[in-house]
């Protein structure tokens, strides 16, 4: 499964990338820290997953989820944030964020919510690989 990490703090990337890229089955497939490289990445790397902060270098990971939502409907986002307001999960949420998590509680959260992506496509390929026999 392959995950891009959207952070403008190069201390978090390369947390959640040592963290991530310890889980079978996960390939951190790059990094962003701007929002406009952030769309960039999404488009060419073709991520699965992607772990979004709000505040990006030189703009928002709520001007990301606009841009790439719509044309990415299977793209699993998982917004990681220290700004956990009511306000930003609902527009994240409604603007199609799979899950809206606070990085100062639920870090090692979203670390099981990818393991257990992971492991949902592992069955889900082994179930298919079943089937194909």
């Amino acid at each position: 499964m392959k995950v891009l990490i959207v952070d403008d703090s190069w201390i978090i990337r390369e947390r959640l990338a040592a963290m991530l890229g310890a889980i079978e089955g996960v390939e951190i497939v790059g990094e962003a820290e701007s929002p406009d490289s952030a769309v960039a990445a999404i488009t060419t790397l073709k991520p699965d997953v992607v772990l979004l902060d709000l505040i990006l270098a030189d703009g928002s990971g709520i001007h990301v989820l606009r841009r790439v939502r719509g044309s990415q409907p299977a793209l699993k986002v998982i917004v990681l944030t220290n700004y956990n307001y009511p306000r930003y999960r609902d527009l994240c949420l409604e603007l199609g964020a799979d899950y809206f998590l606070d990085k100062s509680s639920d870090f090692t959260k979203a670390i099981d919510v990818v393991k257990a992506l992971a492991e949902e496509r592992r069955l889900l390929a082994a179930r298919v690989g079943d089937e194909e026999d």
